[in-house]
């Protein structure tokens, strides 16, 4: 700065020192407050078995290093993926993952108490993001009490609005369940909203048109688990429902059925009576009792089961009163135990499990159930063959099915071509619907696609346990990073919903979707730095960014 000659000593000393101040108060402004943002690691799902999340992994992935942070996407097996968000050491940042919609979760409790409740945030339990909120839980614990069906979803409404909120995870999207099978083989499939169809209904419904009576059915992930207290994915259940038994089945219009239960009896809000059905035997030969139905819910109770923890922590007790009859003695009111507790849990046979020494590491691989299949044979990572069971008391239209594992959906493709497989049991990958929708009159005219809306969602999850995602302003500002239209109208070709922040019961769910909730579902980020800038996060001179000060 140059001074008249005429300007006074004492003046220029003035407005020196008035610079020196402003430029050491940027220089202070300019420093960071806090720690440096940790790096990031995005577990994110293989190409093959999820080409949609990878690809929003590695886009979220770009989109974090441009606000300063350190990120990589970290592509992981699905069983792996598993243990890892479920295991004791929860040595992880963030992941991508989704929820199936199967029938029972029409009932909003699993969204709303089982993977977002504190209670269930302990390692091996559904709340993988840690979110911990006593208000919420308040909410989650009233709307199970809650009987009055109107009254309850008034309570399910606010806690979506609360999560939207809070931000505990990114819903990413919901993707339609646009599957096929082999029209020329069989008939009468319907594809069951959330679930496809190959679901738990299609052995009593699907009409062979031909001789051939086994029904192949590809997959694209392996079937983690044979053991029903260990398995948490529905490519697991998919398989072990039909081979073990549960006291009451869904039906496609969601009216719960009486199945191994031949009947039930609210006495009281509290206490449930159920009936067994009578001359069931388990496939080894041995009858079914109430001794195994105690026995079962008890042992997934005393193995602190966490999959299943949030619908069997209701239970206060369980009795058998007579020969035929459970007592289920509930700690309070439970609004859906007979749609959500009673419909599965599986029946184990007690002479079989009582003996085992670690039941929830125990490898099954001959799974002895009552259900309408038994097991022919298991390799992990090729097939799982099973047979109808010809003492089950409905029997179904199939003499059995073969569920068959592919390395990528490339390989499911020309298999249903060639007819060597006769349904998918996943959504297919949108350019696979395109093609067999350009080659019906062709080469793929044997094939019939059908679609269905789907509740479940794809996700990014949050470990809240760790910084930055304990820090609510980040959650929210992440959830400005991700680009909802380029999944649906890129990656999807839209076949599918948009998600957004805190999104937990979907519009497709009409009843229980609370359509005034405020979730962050727009791409914007530059909201995204003023959202950290607001809540004092803050850049050093290489554009890294810092944590607020604590």
């Amino acid at each position: 700065m140059k001074f008249s000659k005429r300007t006074p000593p004492v003046v220029r000393l003035l407005i020196c020192t008035a610079l020196l101040i402003t430029l050491m108060g940027q220089v202070v402004l300019a420093a960071p407050a806090g720690e440096k943002v940790p790096a990031i690691t995005i577990l994110s799902s293989l190409p093959e078995a999820n080409m949609v999340n990878y690809e929003m992994s590695q886009e979220a992935v770009e989109e974090l290093r441009k606000l300063g942070v350190e990120a990589t996407a970290q592509p992981t097996d699905f069983a792996v993926l598993l243990d890892i968000i479920y295991g004791e050491a929860s040595d992880y940042d963030a992941y991508t993952i989704g929820w199936s919609g199967r029938i029972e979760r029409l009932d909003p409790d699993m969204f709303i108490h089982s993977i977002n409740h504190s209670d269930n945030a302990l390692p091996g339990g559904n709340n993988t993001n840690r979110y911990r909120n006593p208000e919420f839980d308040a909410l989650a614990d009233a709307q199970r009490r809650e009987m009055d069906i109107n009254k309850r979803r008034e309570i399910v409404f606010e806690a979506q609005k609360m999560l939207a909120e809070d931000v505990p995870h990114v819903t990413l999207y919901s993707r339609a369940t646009i599957q096929t099978y082999n029209k020329d083989k069989f008939t009468d499939v319907l594809n069951l909203p959330g679930e496809g169809v190959f679901n738990e209904w299609t052995p009593f419904q699907v009409k062979p048109l031909t001789e051939d009576k086994i029904l192949k059915v590809a997959s694209n992930v392996n079937i983690d688990d044979m053991n029903p207290l260990s398995s948490k994915s529905v490519y697991g259940w998919r398989n072990l429902r039909l081979i073990y038994d549960k006291l009451v089945r869904l039906s496609p219009e969601t009216q719960p059925q009486p199945w191994a239960a031949e009947s039930w009896d609210v006495v009281a809000d509290d206490v449930v009576d159920v009936v067994l059905r009578s001359g069931m035997t388990f496939h080894d030969g041995k009858p079914v009792t109430v001794e195994d139905v105690k026995f079962s819910y008890e042992l997934f109770i005393n193995e602190k089961n966490e999959y299943f923890g949030s619908f069997l922590s209701p239970i206060k007790s369980i009795e058998i009163t007579d020969e035929n009859t459970v007592r289920f003695n509930l700690k309070e009111p439970y609004a859906p135990f007979i749609t959500n507790t009673l419909a599965q849990i599986p029946i184990l046979p007690k002479h079989v499990w009582e003996g085992i020494e670690n039941p929830t590491t125990y490898p099954n691989l001959e799974a002895i159930g009552s259900g309408p299949f038994k097991v022919e044979h298991f390799r992990t990572g090729e097939e799982l063959a099973v047979s109808r069971f010809e003492d089950y008391f409905q029997q179904p239209l199939i003499d059995g099915y073969i569920f068959q594992i592919f390395a990528a959906p490339e390989g499911v493709l020309t298999a249903l071509e060639l007819g060597t497989v006769d349904m998918v049991s996943y959504d297919l990958v949108p350019a696979h619907t395109n093609l067999i929708k350009e080659n019906a009159g062709g080469k793929y005219s044997h094939l019939e696609l059908t679609e269905a809306p789907d509740i479940g969602f794809f996700y990014l999850g949050f470990n809240i346990d760790r910084a930055p995602f304990n820090n609510k302003a980040f959650r929210i500002a992440f959830a400005h990073i991700v680009d909802y239209d380029l999944a649906i109208d890129v990656h999807l070709d839209g076949y599918g919903a948009r998600g957004g922040g805190g999104l937990v019961i979907v519009e497709a769910n009409e009843f229980w979707h609370n359509p005034e909730v405020p979730v962050y579902d727009k791409y914007d980020p530059d909201r995204a730095k003023e959202i950290l800038e607001e809540a004092g996060f803050t850049w050093d001179s290489a554009g890294n960014l810092y944590m607020p000060a604590e």
